[in-house]
């Protein structure tokens, strides 16, 4: 077989650690971006546990704040039926004596527009703001008609109505008053406006994007915080989520979940609950741009320590990569072996080429490889060819 010359790789291990060193560094590299994603996962979906619990903590305290307030509320709507039974019970009311009794009662509940009374007709006869002969009637109002039809009825909460004396968005609630000798004799009844709803909700600290809602027995909202529109605009919509919708129909009465709001398309975690045994529901958003602020901040700076890695990892990766590729180019220039068999001539050594020339030792080797020759004589030689000259070791 003819001798071909061939240029193989660096003769020693070097490149291949370099390899290796590359491939680890590219390895590595992903690992850190896989670890920072993963992490940041982590962080986001405790940054989600966090703002939920929040939220049902907040959503607790409104509950247990509103719920103190009904039942103080439903406590004076007693007392006074009580007052007007006795009354009925001792010659029929006194006028006077009753307005008194209600105006010492309303002194104690700072959080009431008013508190009145309505007789079997529904005609406003007492309280705070009623005029002697009043024509104002709340017949026509669905807490009465409720009262009306039902001995057992127990306190009743309306939906939000324009108050017939004030004139100002109310929530009523009322209590039905029996004659002492049975059968209807009207209501006792307080107002809490809108406005003070929405006072009571703006105590709490949600967030620039936070938002709190009180809604009625068909999620119909009753007073929301914070407001940007007119009470008429907002009292009585429906916009909620389809996950609340469901969580509704399912019969829960508390929850918590992720869902954009229906009216600004804000993204917020929610908690609901359902205020005490009344018709009312408590619902708090806190929005994903306050309470995924720290996470977000912690997500850019892991962003930039894993880019600063990678970065100065694969810029070490390129110098290794182009210390590979001089290290290869200087071994190629360097190192050129001969490999295979060699046709030689067995008496004058000359060598035979793929052209079946046959060529000096000194060309064919000089031609498929980077060698180069100089001539001297060996001692044997020197011996051979010179006898006489004196014996030595060297003939150059």
């Amino acid at each position: 077989m003819a001798f071909r010359g061939v240029a193989p790789g660096p003769p020693d291990h070097r490149v291949g650690g370099i390899r290796t060193v590359v491939g680890v560094l590219v390895v590595v590299n992903l690992l850190v971006l896989a670890f920072t994603v993963v992490i940041l996962k982590w962080h986001l979906h405790r940054a989600e546990e966090d703002a939920g619990r929040t939220a049902q903590n907040l959503v607790q305290v409104l509950d247990r704040q509103m719920s103190g307030d009904l039942q103080r509320i439903d406590l004076a709507l007693f007392a006074l039926r009580g007052e007007m039974t006795r009354q009925m019970s001792t010659g029929g009311i006194r006028d006077a004596e009753l307005n008194d009794y209600i105006a010492r009662l309303f002194t104690q509940f700072p959080e009431l527009s008013s508190i009145r009374t309505a007789n079997a007709a529904g005609r406003i006869d007492h309280g705070i703001g009623v005029q002697p002969g009043s024509a104002f009637s709340v017949a026509d109002r669905a807490y009465f008609a409720e009262a009306r039809r039902n001995p057992e009825a127990g306190l009743l909460i309306s939906e939000p109505v324009v108050g017939r004396i004030s004139g100002q968005w109310v929530v009523i609630l009322a209590r039905r008053i029996d004659h002492p000798a049975g059968g209807f004799a009207g209501v006792a009844y307080a107002a809490i406006t809108v406005e003070q709803f929405t006072q009571s909700m703006s105590r709490i600290n949600l967030g620039p994007h936070g938002t709190v809602t009180l809604r009625g027995r068909q999620l119909d909202l009753y007073a929301k915080y914070p407001v940007n529109r007119a009470l008429g605009q907002v009292v009585g919509r429906r916009d909620i989520s389809p996950t609340f919708q469901a969580l509704f129909q399912q019969g829960r009465t508390s929850g918590v979940y992720k869902a954009r709001g229906g009216v600004d398309g804000v993204e917020r975690i929610f908690a609901f609950t359902k205020v005490g045994p009344h018709p009312l529901y408590l619902h708090v958003g806190l929005g994903s741009e306050d309470y995924l602020a720290r996470w977000r901040t912690v997500s850019r700076w892991s962003w930039s320590l894993a880019g600063l890695s990678t970065l100065l990892t694969s810029g070490l990766a390129w110098l290794l990569h182009r210390a590979w590729k001089r290290e290869r180019a200087r071994a190629l220039e360097e190192v050129h072996e001969l490999r295979g068999l060699l046709p030689i001539c067995a008496s004058c050594k000359k060598i035979r080429d793929d052209a079946g020339y046959w060529n000096q030792i000194e060309s064919y080797v000089q031609a498929h490889t980077a060698a180069t020759f100089t001539h001297g004589i060996c001692p044997d030689c020197v011996s051979k060819m010179y006898p006489d000259l004196p014996s030595r070791r060297s003939g150059r």
